[in-house]
């Protein structure tokens, strides 16, 4: 497979992932396998022939995605439900990739797909996520109270020190805060594909989506970097690139998912 001219979006040929494979169907690994780290950048090489089979079905699904979920995230109150839909779309999402590597085309319908076919694994997902999160600010919270109230005991004079302290507990709070996410994240990334897809529970896909972004560290670190670059890339012109970047980035979700749990 070529690079598409000059174009900066799309990725390196040598490691796009062979055509011939992701079109076939396979069989699940449980817990997923280990993939090399170079596969990181390939998932991208995915992303990049779906948008190519259909770049104006990506981009109106990327806008009704986005505006849906800026309604719902401005909404008070309703704006709490916004954790609960966003797995909910996003399973949506696989499904549109499962069905576009299927039949060749976009559905854009599929994007609520999610709503009609696992609404409630889904739904639990976004809930169990929802809980994780608070949970996992409680001792980002306590670190800092400690720093805050150890710096101001005895009602003395904020100096230099108690400064020093304080930018200290925010850091190690920070740094915690950082590790909490890339645990959530791992348990959460692939776990609508698994439950869209693969009918796993909400729990058996936290497990496996955990399992399998650890056995892969590498392969997800060389993954982030790259999204990094492309959305620098795709902000450059007006932020009109990321109407390509972003469907990739959508649809590198999903490769990862047959690269990692599906045998072909």
């Amino acid at each position: 497979m070529q690079t598409q001219g000059n174009n900066p979006y799309a990725p390196p040929a040598a490691i796009v992932e062979d055509e011939q494979n992701w079109q076939q169907d396979g069989q699940y690994i449980p817990g997923g396998r280990t993939v090399s780290a170079g596969r990181g950048v390939s998932w991208f090489g995915m992303g990049w022939e779906f948008f190519k089979q259909s770049p104006l079905g990506w981009i109106v699904l990327l806008i009704v995605f986005g505006v849906l979920w800026m309604v719902v995230s401005m909404i008070p109150l309703v704006n709490l439900l916004a954790i609960v839909l966003f797995p909910v779309l996003n399973g949506g999402v696989m499904i549109a990739c499962e069905n576009q590597r299927r039949n060749g085309s976009l559905a854009i319908g599929d994007l609520f797909a999610g709503f009609q076919q696992k609404f409630g694994p889904l739904a639990i997902l976004g809930l169990i996520s929802f809980g994780v999160m608070l949970v996992s600010m409680i001792p980002v919270i306590a670190i800092m109270g400690f720093g805050f109230a150890s710096a101001l005991m005895g009602g003395q004079q904020i100096d230099p020190s108690m400064i020093m302290g304080m930018m200290g507990s925010f850091g190690l709070a920070m740094l915690l805060m950082v590790v909490i996410s890339m645990l959530m994240y791992s348990a959460l990334w692939f776990a609508p594909a698994l439950i869209t897809l693969q009918n796993l529970s909400p729990v058996e896909a936290i497990k496996a989506s955990f399992a399998g972004c650890w056995k892969n560290f590498l392969a997800g670190l060389v993954y982030f970097i790259t999204a990094t670059i492309l959305m620098i890339l795709g902000a450059i012109p007006l932020g009109l690139g990321l109407l390509v970047v972003l469907p990739m980035l959508m649809v590198s979700i999903y490769a990862g998912y047959r690269d990692i749990y599906i045998e072909e």
